[in-house]
């Protein structure tokens, strides 16, 4: 008898709009006091913070004037969290309160969640205006940008980005509306490499291993995944096609350890592979409306390990154990 994949060993439940945005942080600090803790975003703004001890919520609060949450991260006792009101917040945790303490602004109404990357242990904010059709970098601790990546108009939106290395260089991966794929080097701000994998459909998900496969991965609203590498010459080459039963991926995501990848979308079902071959390995089915995010947690979680967490248009958020 085959068999059947798990099913999630813990659903979080409170949040009033859709879950948009995980990320697990393992930093231990005045405002957070269990590690790991996850935080997690909705469409309505709502952002809560989960103890995953007692599996409640040790704060919640909105921002972003109640609009939807695109990207959170926890850096420094600082929580980030990108809004589609075109705003990139800092909060501190202040006088038994989350307050914001700086902001960047960048026009965006559209899908492209923002990245924190580290340059030489620099960190640095990249956030997409779609105003001026380019991607913006700045210094995180003094918030100077110190470059713009000028996009052309034919390839529309900015959908999803990726900061990469490829030898001790840095480089950031763009997904687009038009369905091509761009590499930027982030010294010359010049796009050196494009290339259409996904014909007219946008790049709604995309991630690369630069350690171990040179291989990337993207999803688009089609019924296939697109993988992909970068050359020695720095060009974007297609490697294969994986086609998948529905359509709709809205989240790839390659685990620390480059064995597995798993996407989801907008079918409700999570898609486990095989990072070296691809293949198939399982089908998680709980969701009952499109899951629009996941986040993988390196530390043991209720003595589970190899958590990832998945966030549905259902206002659930799934803990998964997997392999």
């Amino acid at each position: 008898m085959t068999k059947l994949p798990p099913p999630p060993f813990f659903i979080l439940r409170g949040h009033e709009g859709v879950i948009t945005a995980l990320h697990f942080t393992e930093e231990i600090d005045d405002s957070i006091s269990s590690r790991p803790s996850l935080i997690s975003g909705s469409r309505t703004g709502e952002i809560f913070i989960w103890n995953l001890k007692t599996f409640r919520t040790n704060y919640r609060f909105e921002g972003h004037s109640k609009q939807s949450i695109l990207f959170l991260n926890y850096y420094q006792s600082s929580l980030l969290s990108q809004g589609r009101d075109g705003t990139l917040n800092i909060w501190k945790f202040l006088d038994q309160q989350w307050i914001v303490i700086r902001k960047f602004q960048s026009s965006n109404v559209g899908f492209c969640p923002a990245k924190l990357y580290f340059t030489n242990n620099v960190a640095n904010i990249v956030l997409f205006n779609d105003t001026a059709h380019e991607l913006r970098i700045y210094n995180y601790e003094n918030e100077n940008m110190h470059g713009k990546l000028k996009m052309e108009i034919c390839v529309g939106m900015c959908m999803c980005i990726k900061a990469i290395q490829i030898k001790e260089k840095n480089f950031i991966l763009t997904g687009y509306e038009s369905g091509d794929v761009g590499l930027w080097n982030c010294e010359s701000l010049q796009e050196i490499s494009r290339q259409k994998l996904h014909k007219e459909e946008p790049v709604m998900c995309l991630d690369y291993d630069s350690e171990c496969k040179n291989r990337g991965i993207s999803g688009s609203v089609a019924k296939r995944l697109e993988t992909w590498t970068i050359t020695e010459n720095l060009e974007i080459g297609k490697v294969k096609t994986i086609d998948i039963s529905n359509p709709g991926i809205n989240v790839v995501k390659i685990r620390e350890d480059r064995k597995i990848v798993i996407t989801a979308g907008i079918d409700f079902k999570i898609r486990v592979f095989s990072w070296k071959s691809m293949k198939l390995l399982a089908i998680l089915d709980f969701h009952r409306l499109p899951i629009q995010c996941l986040s993988f947690c390196s530390e043991l979680v209720a003595k589970q390990n190899s958590v990832f967490a998945s966030g549905s248009e259902d206002k659930c958020i799934a803990l998964w154990s997997l392999y």
